[in-house]
């Protein structure tokens, strides 16, 4: 008799399914919080069941089922009948605070289109749910940046290290042009350290409002000229940037969309200027933000390797290309 047709096999355990299953539950917990704007009510005294039931005619039952999942979220706290705010929740699951984290963590929701990713896989059909690069976005991105737009000094650290890799120093009479800019902690570190770097910062309208805000915190708006406006309408000028920085906008545009916006920048600088690429890559993957979301809100996005910026780079004129570290990417003008 074969020994071995007797065998049980051995299965797996389905731990990591398990962990899924258990994320599922608890995605849909907090999606429902957030739009039913949870915290703000307790933080306004509702702080009991029965409280936020009757005063928003709500199911009783849910209520309390969804408070304890909160509660075992650590997103509030339970003493005996009445729930308290978290420090996180304080600071950003509050409508009112300037680092509220509700309406990009919504978006994040729909990212995938609620339900309609392996559709758009299937036919390559996107943006689904929304277009990140759109000005229907602008309030999302508003919100990923929060902690940048109120703490700015606790990222300007980091940036000093970037451009130390990068080999550029602050010095008289440099001129960056940051596209895209968000908050722009990248060319607003350059800003600080020296007197005599002039920064245009290209965004959308309001964005640059509050990235205005942040310049004055630092104490260097005079240093600061907003350029508003969508990055592929708005001129550039010629020969005119001694650096142009893009920070992670060329991940969400198809390798052809990324040549035209490099050509755009190379115009723009100074012969022997210098062009930084700074996106999440395809060697370097950020699991926090992974390629399927790049592909989902974007018409053409996704990770690209090196090789491939290279080769974007290379078609739109630029010479020296460097690796620099496990993002940035340096490209020169030829001079």
């Amino acid at each position: 008799m074969d020994s071995e047709a007797n065998e049980t096999p051995v299965m797996p355990a389905p731990d990591i399914l398990d962990q899924m299953d258990a994320h599922i539950f608890q995605v849909a917990s907090f999606r429902a919080a957030l739009e039913l704007q949870v915290w703000a009510k307790v933080a306004a005294g509702e702080d009991t069941v029965e409280r936020i039931a009757e005063s928003h005619h709500w199911d009783p039952l849910g209520t309390r089922m969804l408070l304890d999942d909160l509660s075992s979220l650590n997103l509030l706290v339970k003493e005996g009948n009445r729930y308290r705010m978290v420090p996180e929740a304080e600071c950003y699951l509050l409508p009112d605070k300037p680092t509220y984290m509700g309406r990009y963590l919504l978006a994040d929701f729909a990212w995938e289109g609620n339900g309609q990713l392996a559709g758009a896989i299937r036919t390559g059909k996107r943006p689904i749910g929304y277009g990140a690069t759109t000005a229907e976005a602008i309030d999302t991105w508003i919100g990923v940046y929060s902690r940048s737009w109120a703490a700015p000094a606790t990222y300007l650290g980091r940036c000093d290290a970037m451009w130390q890799q990068l080999g550029i120093q602050a010095r008289d009479g440099l001129h960056v042009l940051d596209i895209a800019c968000g908050p722009a902690p990248k060319s607003l570190s350059l800003a600080r350290a020296h007197p005599g770097v002039r920064v245009t910062l290209l965004d959308w309208e309001q964005i640059l409002t509050v990235a205005g805000k942040v310049a004055t915190d630092l104490g260097i708006q005079s240093q600061v000229t907003p350029l508003p406006g969508d990055l592929w309408t708005v001129p550039y000028g010629s020969g005119h940037y001694d650096v142009i920085y893009l920070g992670s906008i060329t991940h969400f545009f198809s390798p052809e969309q990324n040549t035209r916006l490099f050509r755009r920048a190379h115009e723009a600088l100074i012969p022997g200027g210098t062009l930084v690429v700074n996106a999440i890559r395809r060697e370097y993957p950020d699991p926090t933000a992974p390629g399927l979301w790049l592909y989902a809100v974007s018409e053409g996005g996704a990770l690209y390797d090196f090789p491939e910026y290279k080769d974007m780079l290379e078609r739109a004129g630029y010479t020296d290309i460097v690796d620099v570290s496990t993002q940035p990417i340096r490209a020169t003008k030829r001079p």
